[in-house]
């Protein structure tokens, strides 16, 4: 990028000095850096936050387990199994502080663009290991922020666990960041049916390491497979799926 403001600073210096005044250069507008979560004004925030809170107390019966567990500090990765998209605003809706996702990149050419960046959204290529996206989720950590991410990849249309991909083993080891398993139920009906109870269960802060110097293979996914079993744990024997013979 500064490569190219460069060159085109120096192109329009060239003209100025040659005299063809009558060619006038287009100042080149940034492109936007999708995977920098926009910052959402604080104020703004609070105001929808308390919106949403609103909304969904009335319309849902909402009960939350374990939310002591949730880090009233620093970094940490919030891995939650995936129903439905109000998952996306339930699971940090009691959390003063905000968080960053990980979101699938169709959705940032769709007309729900402005919104999914507006929660603080970046994007990430589903059905590949997307190495910017795990970079862009490692360097917000590393700014001290609250990354969720869906291990699944997508919602659930079976309504029970499927089998994890690897990036969130992959961060959590290079990271080093706490990881708080999250599981809900329930969502795939809110909004849809009036007063239906979401429960969302909060689990102790996971630490994952690799049993060597460096990190393997085997322990992205044995790091991978642990949280998703934990998750497994906390759901309901209808919701565990992929990992319901684990338990």
């Amino acid at each position: 990028m500064k490569q190219d403001l460069s060159a085109n600073s120096g192109a329009s210096e060239t003209s100025g000095t040659s005299g063809t005044s009558d060619q006038q250069t287009q100042p080149v507008r940034p492109a936007k850096n999708l995977y920098e979560p926009y910052i959402t004004p604080p104020i703004l925030y609070g105001a929808i936050r308390w919106l949403a809170i609103f909304v969904f107390h009335v319309t849902s019966r909402l009960r939350l387990r374990g939310f002591s567990n949730v880090p009233k500090s620093g970094p940490f990765i919030i891995a939650s199994n995936h129903l439905d998209w109000t998952d996306i605003p339930l699971i940090p809706l009691h959390m003063r502080r905000k968080v960053v996702y990980m979101a699938k990149e169709e959705y940032f050419s769709s007309r729900l663009a402005w919104l999914v960046r507006f929660l603080g959204a970046f994007p990430v290529k589903r059905g590949e290991a997307d190495r910017q996206a795990l970079r862009a989720g490692e360097e917000q950590l590393k700014k001290g922020n609250i990354l969720v991410i869906f291990p699944e990849g997508t919602r659930s249309r079976t309504h029970t666990l499927a089998m994890a991909h690897s990036g969130l083993g992959l961060v959590a080891l290079r990271t080093g960041v706490p990881v708080v398993p999250v599981a809900i139920w329930g969502s795939e009906k809110a909004l849809k049916k009036f007063r239906t109870p979401i429960t969302i269960s909060y689990g102790e802060p996971m630490v994952l390491k690799p049993k060597g110097k460096k990190i393997t293979r085997e322990d992205i996914d044995e790091a991978t497979n642990l949280v998703m079993r934990k998750i497994a744990e906390m759901l309901p024997p209808e919701y565990r799926g992929v990992y319901h013979s684990e338990q």
